[in-house]
């Protein structure tokens, strides 16, 4: 076997390694948010969007038809059908996208359903607060189960599909969609038809569900790992590249800049690093070269050769 041959090779391994990588943690992400549901969303009956917020929804009907119809056969029932129609409207490629997480979501709660019981830390919360501590515990565990899978490429489906397809021909955006969608299932959440009332307190739970998870999903799947992008206007770029070699390791990239204000050329040296770092990098900037000018920005995401010097 010759290099070209070998490096192929490994190529592919390594390729079989992180699709391996990707779909083990989205099973862990969905793994999480059947958690949430089963254990905590379920019992309080609070709802919070999505398909497995309508399964809520309907669940006392459900039962009506007979105790095997469990959350789980309406949602594989349900996901079946948004599979089908994102195979029409989105194409095959989502739909192989799509296809693993919407099947492995109602799996895992069928298996739940068979095997745990759903109370098993409802019944231990003190009366009054279940509704406060399971919104807590449910925000928590979907929160960071629907960050990992949106991390590695991943989709719960269901609604996913419903929100692409309006999104799609409607023109409306995405994220319009997902508040839309989600706002009028968790307001429908809380009517009662016999007798007809309305419960508040349901509601609000859901909607601050919703807000919860939102704010945990965009931790997870952008901000797991805070980073810092450091600019510094300075005459001095090889100084800063330098001190930045000699304590961070990191790359750093130049871009030629004009004061406005006096029409000097000088040189914005830009590098990208952890929090802490940025918090050292600065003092140290400022005593080296007192009169450059630096600022620090927040990243949510940084793709590439991060840990490489020279290549940021």
């Amino acid at each position: 076997m010759n290099n070209d041959d070998l490096e192929t090779l490994n190529l592919k391994k390594l390729k079989i390694k992180k699709i391996l990588k990707q779909y083990i943690l989205i099973t862990f992400g969905v793994f999480l948010l059947n958690l949430a549901f089963f254990f905590f969303l379920d019992p309080a009956e609070i709802v919070t969007g999505g398909m497995m917020g309508v399964s809520i929804i309907v669940e006392p009907y459900l039962l009506k038809i007979g105790s095997w119809f469990t959350p789980s056969i309406f949602l594989y029932i349900v996901n079946g059908i948004c599979l089908i129609l994102g195979l029409v409207f989105l194409g095959k490629d989502f739909f192989l996208k799509t296809i693993y997480a919407t099947l492995v979501q109602p799996s895992i709660l069928f298996v739940f359903e068979r095997t745990m019981n759903p109370n098993f830390f409802y019944d231990t919360i003190t009366d009054g607060n279940q509704g406060f501590i399971c919104l807590i515990c449910s925000s928590i565990l979907a929160g960071l189960g629907i960050g990992i899978a949106v991390k590695y490429n991943g989709s719960t489906g269901g609604m996913d599909v419903i929100q692409k397809i309006i999104s799609k021909y409607f023109k409306v955006p995405m994220s319009t969609t997902m508040y839309v969608t989600d706002a009028i299932i968790v307001l429908y959440s809380g009517f009662s038809f016999n007798p007809f009332t309305y419960n508040i307190e349901r509601v609000v739970l859901g909607v601050s569900g919703v807000i919860a998870v939102g704010f945990i999903v965009d931790f997870v799947a952008l901000s797991l790992k805070p980073r810092r992008t450091m600019y510094v206007i300075t005459k001095n770029p090889e100084l800063i590249k330098d001190l930045i070699y000699k304590n961070l390791d990191r790359g750093v990239t130049f871009n030629k800049v004009i004061s406005g204000y006096t029409g000097d050329e000088q040189v914005m040296v830009i590098c990208t690093m952890d929090k802490n770092e940025a918090y050292r990098m600065t003092s140290i900037v400022a005593e080296e070269d007192p009169k450059a000018f630096t600022f620090v920005t927040s990243c949510k995401e940084v793709r590439g050769e991060y840990e490489k010097r020279g290549l940021l």
